[in-house]
């Protein structure tokens, strides 16, 4: 937001709680996966490490990681409570 004066404004208190919240929920999605397909979608896609190294860092094979990894992205696309997030993200 830009002020009269042309000076940036920081995010409105609403939209900083939503964001909060946002980040909670998201939190405890990522809590509820089991701590292998945790691991593996936060080195792979926050950490944005290759396949590869994941499976070094996790000693397994590269195969496990995808399969891992394609078990805890199905599991977060099931769960409720992101689905209201998204919902809110296309409106």
């Amino acid at each position: 937001m830009v002020g009269r004066a042309g000076h940036r404004r920081g995010p409105a208190a609403g939209d900083l709680a939503a964001e909060a919240a946002v980040r909670v929920t998201v939190a405890r999605a990522l809590g509820s996966l089991p701590a292998r397909q945790r691991a593996v979608l936060v080195l792979r896609v926050f950490d944005d490490l290759p396949e590869a190294q994941v499976a070094q860092v996790l000693d397994c094979a590269v195969g496990t990681v995808k399969a891992t990894l394609a078990h805890a992205v199905a599991r977060l696309r099931e769960d409720p409570r992101l689905a209201g997030l998204m919902d809110r993200e296309t409106q």
